[in-house]
This record gives structure tokens, C-alpha cells and sequence, in this order.
């Protein structure tokens, strides 16, 4: 209970450096991560170190594997000022469920907190050391098939706000190795490479984000700002960069339901299709997290789509 109420503290102060405007919904959101955080101690997710770069660096596992073959890996990448312990309890229970296993890697901040990831426009510690973090996620892949069995064609990856900018980067630079990625919230920046491989990628964001905005540019929130050295580029963008680079043909399938416009791409090389989740009363959070169900910064209302089982069903659906 000491540690849950010293994680629980250090999420409120977190949301109080945030400013006034935004403090509330943080606050709750943080509160409650840092509540679910406290139940990976017995999830059964295991610290694993390795050197990437002259730098330690680590990530939570969770090994759940069914059976005696290999089993599929998802890494899950937190958000700006976060750390593994709040994307171990968005998966924990569809690893079991599923006979997953989950690598969840810990960025890189300030007093070994409040971890960033170097995603070339943002944010924060890792933009400024230049920290090879697609290094460290290459690294990880391998160090987590030493510790378990893993099948190489369902490698899959997905990240939320900071982590989902990163996640981006990884899918072009390591198209090789993913098999399908999914961004929550994050965004691309413009200076990024063609991708060599198609790479399936669904994109879920909200319009009323107010830290990753929709129609892209500068963070309104201030802090988020600050963490910036580029421009967002809009949400709108991102979909037709991986459009383009996966070769998808036609005009894409749009269906409309209440809450969510939901837009796919399926005429694509090697089966990259591109599916893109658009959340009108949307704000900046992960929908259907453990113990909330409204969006941070977004209208009263309960989350269309949880963002685990939609992105865990894109995921099974496109093995390598």
C-alpha cells in the first residue's frame, strides 16, 4: 500500500506542474493509472535490463504464452511522462486471455522519471539527448525472444500520445520485423522517411484532443508544448502516409456510428491495410482504460470503441 500511495502522489503533483486549465481530468486519469499500476506487482510482469547505445535501459515483460509454440509480442509504448506501469494494465488481461506476450519498455526522463521517447519532433529528455530509441525497441525484440518463445511473424507494436509518435517511427524504420502497428493519440512531425515495407497500421484519435490536436500544429496544452521541437502534422496526414506507403488503391470503405467514423483502407500491398478510427467527442486518452470511461479533454461522454480489444483484433487479423 506504501508503494501505490507514493505512485499515486507522484501522478498528482504530475498533473499539478500541468497548469489549472487541464489539472481536473489529468488528475483523475493519472490517479487512476497510477491505482492500476499498483496491480502489475502481481500480474506477473518481470523488470528486464539490457544496454542499448552506453545506456540501461528496461522494459516490464509479461509472458503468457498458451501452449508449447511461440507466441505473439506486443509492445506497448507509454506516453510522454509516463512509464510501463500505466500500459502493463491496459494488456495484462488480454495477454492472458490470449496467450500474449506483453514488453512494455520504459522511456527516458529526468531522475529515471517521467519517461519521454525520441520521436525526432518530441518530446522532452529523449529529443534532447538524442536517444537512439528505435535502436533500443530493435534491441528489446531480441532480448525478449532469449527470455520466450516469441513468433517472429507476429511481432506487432502500438503506442499512446509520445508513444504512438515512436510507434510511428518504428513501423517505418523496422517494417521488417512489425507485423501490424496501431498509434493512440500520437501524430507524425513531416520529416519522416518513406517506409521500405508496408507496414498494416490503424490510427484512433480523438477530435477534441488538446494535447495531440487533431488538425496538428503546437500542443494547446502548454507543457506538451514546451516538450515539442516541430509542429504536429494533422491526423489526416498520417492516414494518407501510410496510405500512400502501403500502396493502397481506391477509395476507402467509411462507415459512420454514433461516436466514431471509422475509415478503411483495404486495397493495399501485401495486405497493409490502413484503418483509421476517428472519435468526433474524443479527447487525449486511451478509450476503454481500466477504471474510466471518458475521455481526458474530450465531452462528457463514455468511450465509442476500447482501444486493447480493437487494436489486439487488428493485430490478429495480420500476422506477416
Amino acid at each position: 500500500m506504501r508503494a501505490l500511495g507514493i505512485a499515486i502522489v507522484g501522478a498528482v503533483m504530475g498533473v499539478l506542474l500541468a497548469g489549472a486549465a487541464e489539472a481536473q481530468p489529468r488528475l483523475l486519469e493519472r490517479w487512476r493509472e497510477a491505482r492500476g499500476a499498483h496491480s502489475q506487482g502481481t500480474s506477473g510482469a518481470v523488470t528486464q535490463t539490457l544496454r542499448v547505445g552506453g545506456l540501461e535501459r528496461s522494459y516490464l515483460l509479461l509472458a503468457t504464452p498458451r501452449g508449447n509454440g511461440p507466441a505473439p509480442l506486443v509492445i506497448v509504448l507509454h506516453g510522454g511522462g509516463g512509464g510501463p506501469e500505466t500500459m502493463m494494465p491496459r494488456w495484462a488481461d488480454k495477454a492472458r486471455a490470449a496467450g500474449l506476450v506483453i514488453a512494455a519498455p520504459k522511456g527516458i526522463g529526468r531522475n529515471d522519471r517521467m519517461g519521454t521517447w525520441n520521436a525526432a519532433g518530441c518530446c522532452g529528455e529523449a529529443v534532447s539527448r538524442g536517444i537512439d530509441d528505435i535502436g533500443f525497441i530493435n534491441a528489446l525484440i531480441d532480448d525478449v525472444s532469449k527470455q520466450t518463445p516469441i513468433d517472429p511473424r507476429r511481432i506487432y507494436i502500438t503506442g499512446f500520445s509520445n508513444g504512438g509518435m515512436l510507434t510511428h517511427r518504428v513501423a517505418i524504420a523496422l517494417g521488417s520485423r512489425i507485423a501490424a502497428a496501431a498509434v493512440v493519440s500520437g501524430a507524425l512531425f513531416g520529416n519522416e522517411d518513406a517506409p521500405r515495407t508496408p507496414v498494416p497500421m490503424l490510427i484512433i484519435h480523438g477530435e477534441q484532443d488538446p494535447a495531440v490536436g487533431f488538425n496538428g500544429g503546437m500542443s494547446r496544452t502548454g507543457f506538451v508544448a514546451k516538450a515539442q521541437t516541430m509542429p504536429y502534422r494533422p491526423v489526416r496526414d498520417a492516414v494518407d502516409f501510410w496510405r500512400k506507403a502501403n500502396g493502397c488503391t481506391g477509395t476507402p470503405s467509411v462507415t459512420t456510428t454514433p461516436g466514431i467514423r471509422q475509415e478503411i483502407s483495404n486495397a493495399c500491398r501485401g495486405r497493409a491495410d490502413v484503418l483509421f478510427y476517428d472519435l468526433p467527442q474524443g479527447g487525449h486518452s486511451w478509450p476503454g482504460s481500466p477504471g474510466r470511461g471518458r475521455f481526458a479533454g474530450g465531452a462528457e461522454t463514455a468511450a465509442p470503441i476500447d482501444a486493447t480489444d480493437t487494436i489486439w483484433e487488428f493485430f490478429r487479423s495480420h500476422p506477416r
